[in-house]
């Protein structure tokens, strides 16, 4: 747990990472600002092995709020740049979380309507998309890849694909808000061939020494039939893409799954033999010893209790590392 432990070519000085959880400090522009700066230095001067960057949308067609950090432009990479070094000055490694929110924003956001796997109407605080056609796929890879060469130019150690929290990847996922039925819907390989695309170009442009991790969820996903060979097929199509490192979420890390008396990370486990990053409410040591004595994870990501209980790393290491 606290030893430095190399993954793919990722190598971290401890398994404790930073997730994401206070987004949307940016400036309406998405530049980094010096409340982002000093927030994620003070979080890395805690002792964590890996802080992941809030998510930077890869194009303005896929900016979820006026406030979110971006990533679409040469005028963002200067910020960028300074913020993970500002990062690494403390001794922690960097990810950065690349999005598109897809059909989850606004017309007064991004200036244009959204763009979906099919029409999705978020509700009052969003504008109605429109069907994703295959001129739009050619753009979104080509956004994504052009963000993902920022990263790596920025001076990322990882670059983490966002497939979940409803942005675009995790709508093509959904059955409820993909309702197509050309390459791009119907089976778990087609609801998954957009991200496949992005990932393999992405893999083919950045070098081979950048890791690359995948972010998803499906307990959203289980009332809608979402089974353990939809799991399997999920993780077969990113492990053939290229994925380096899963980082699957739950609700709970210890929440079990399919009925079964198993975990989601124990689930995905079984079907790759690839780094995984395990997140959901850990939030005591209690919690993160027993995800531990599952033995299917190599890193474990906390969230708020980082932020709000100051030296909680420092805490754990002195009580625990005996035991852990």
């Amino acid at each position: 747990m606290f030893d430095p432990v190399a993954l793919n070519g990722l190598k971290l000085r401890n398994k404790i990472v930073l997730s994401p959880f206070i987004e949307y400090q940016a400036g309406s522009n998405g530049m980094v600002s010096e409340q982002i700066v000093h927030y994620y230095r003070t979080l890395a001067q805690e002792g964590v092995g890996l802080i992941i960057i809030e998510s930077a949308y890869v194009t303005q067609q896929g900016k979820a709020h006026t406030s979110q950090l971006g990533i679409n432009t040469e005028r963002h990479m200067e910020g960028l740049t300074r913020l993970i070094g500002a990062i690494h000055d403390e001794g922690a490694s960097v990810a950065l979380r690349l999005a598109h929110s897809g059909a989850r924003t606004s017309e007064s956001i991004i200036r244009e309507q959204p763009v979906g796997p099919s029409i999705i109407n978020f509700g009052k605080d969003f504008t109605v998309s429109r069907e994703f056609d295959e001129g739009d796929v050619e753009e979104i890879i080509l956004f994504f890849v052009h963000a993902a060469e920022r990263a790596e130019e920025a001076g990322a150690d990882l670059i983490e694909i966002n497939g979940s929290q409803l942005f675009l990847l995790d709508q093509c996922l959904s059955n409820r808000y993909n309702n197509r039925f050309d390459e791009y819907g119907g089976g778990i390989e087609q609801r998954m061939r957009l991200g496949e695309k992005i990932i393999k170009a992405i893999k083919s442009r950045v070098s081979p020494e950048l890791p690359l991790s995948y972010l998803f969820s499906i307990h959203d996903k289980l009332e809608e039939g979402f089974s353990e060979i939809d799991l399997k097929a999920m993780i077969r199509v990113l492990s053939n893409a290229k994925v380096d490192i899963f980082h699957p979420v739950s609700v709970h890390v210890l929440n079990k799954f399919f009925e079964k008396e198993e975990t989601l990370s124990e689930w995905v486990r079984k079907f790759t033999k690839k780094p995984l990053i395990a997140e959901g409410n850990i939030k005591s040591p209690q919690i993160l010893k027993e995800t531990i004595a599952l033995n299917k994870v190599q890193l474990f990501a906390l969230d708020r209790v980082l932020f709000s209980r100051p030296n909680w790393y420092g805490f754990l290491e002195k009580k625990f590392r005996p035991i852990l």
